[in-house]
């Protein structure tokens, strides 16, 4: 066999390897969106969760959304008309909800004036006094009406776009419209699997109140801190919260969508905050901050942070050549194996509840 024969063979050898897995990621896509839509038809909705629910999913179903589009434009490109997004462009940007300060497109003061702007647009319409709306439960939050703006969505800054008609519904009629779409591209279709959303499963659902910005802040985190960067950091206390209070316990037989939800709000919630710890290193010994910092420098946050090829693999669909060992009968398809040598999954998967759970205690009580 000549060298170049032997190149050929090489090669096709590879791809041959390659194409074993090629279909994974067409199956992580159709198990996020089987996930979501069973999350939203789950069996046992209790109104209440079924709101914070809205709310907490919408980052990620742009997330899939988007990057499920990125996939047919990948491998099916001719059937990309099949999709005809009304509102690609917003979807793009509501899937950077979940990065916040984790962005390189849009660093620390884009994200800060894009929440000043949130702010003023919230108080042209509320009552005075009453320019935050919050989700919480056992002083833990779980939403804020920030998120919805921050989402692009128009429901809360402008009140007469209510219905279906309005802006915020049309927004969510095309990304869940989109997902069996993008689905039958590669011949699948979508199941709805019952989740138990229901107080059985989350326990009791938080409860609105509505307040004025400026008081509550006073009554939490540090006092040298924007009024914006706060905002920015209840948007992470509820993503955080949302994962382990209510995607965690209702997954059903969703491990492999909740766990790679939560690796991405870890991994992002994590470097905002380290972010927000290198901007105003003089705060760092006050209790609050000090708090948060002793979760980022956690042997185990610091493990999780190290592992940046399996958040991009929970972020993004494809599979690179260069992972081996994968399989569809393995937790995450082996994803933490294959990215992350000398780690389980039972390993990290521990590692990612214990360091949710402990910066939701350090958010929780973190006051000035």
């Amino acid at each position: 066999m000549s060298g170049k024969q032997a190149k050929l063979q090489r090669r096709a050898e590879k791809l041959s390897e390659a194409r074993d897995w090629t279909g994974l990621d067409v199956l992580m896509l159709r198990d996020d969106a089987e996930w979501l839509n069973s999350l939203a038809h789950g069996s046992g909705i209790d109104p209440n969760w079924e709101a914070i629910a809205g709310l907490a999913l919408t980052p990620h179903m742009a997330r899939i959304v988007y990057e499920g589009t990125a996939l047919v434009r990948s491998k099916r490109p001719t059937q990309l008309k099949a999709l005809e997004l009304k509102f690609a462009t917003e979807i793009a940007a509501a899937r950077h909800t979940v990065k916040l300060l984790d962005d390189n497109k849009k660093l620390y003061d884009g994200v800060i004036q894009d929440f000043d702007r949130i702010h003023e647009q919230h108080t042209d319409v509320w009552a005075p006094g009453e320019d935050l709306a919050l989700g919480v439960r056992d002083g833990r939050l779980f939403t804020t009406s920030r998120v919805a703006s921050f989402q692009h969505s128009a429901r809360l800054a402008d009140p007469v776009q209510l219905g279906e008609t309005g802006y915020s519904h049309r927004l969510g009629f095309d990304i869940g419209r989109a997902l069996p779409t993008i689905l039958k591209q590669f011949g699948h279709g979508m199941q709805i699997i019952p989740t138990p959303l229901s107080l059985d499963a989350c326990g009791q659902a938080p409860r609105a109140i509505t307040l004025d910005r400026k008081k509550y802040y006073a009554e939490r985190f540090e006092p040298e801190l924007p009024l914006a960067l706060k905002d920015v950091l209840t948007v992470i206390e509820g993503s955080v919260n949302s994962g382990l209070f209510l995607f965690k316990p209702s997954e059903g037989p969703f491990t492999g969508p909740v766990f790679r939800v939560l690796f991405v709000t870890l991994a992002h919630s994590l470097n905002a905050l380290e972010e927000i710890r290198r901007k105003y290193a003089d705060l760092s010994k006050r209790p609050g901050m000090a708090s948060i910092i002793d979760v980022i420098d956690s042997p185990e946050a610091l493990r999780l942070r190290s592992l940046r090829d399996l958040r991009n693999r929970c972020m993004h669909y494809g599979i690179p050549a260069k992972l081996t060992n994968l399989g569809r009968d393995l937790p995450v398809y082996g994803l933490v194996e294959a990215t992350s040598p000398g780690l389980t999954f039972e390993t990290v998967q521990s590692y990612l509840l214990d360091t949710l759970a402990a910066l939701s205690d350090a958010l929780r009580d973190w006051s000035p």
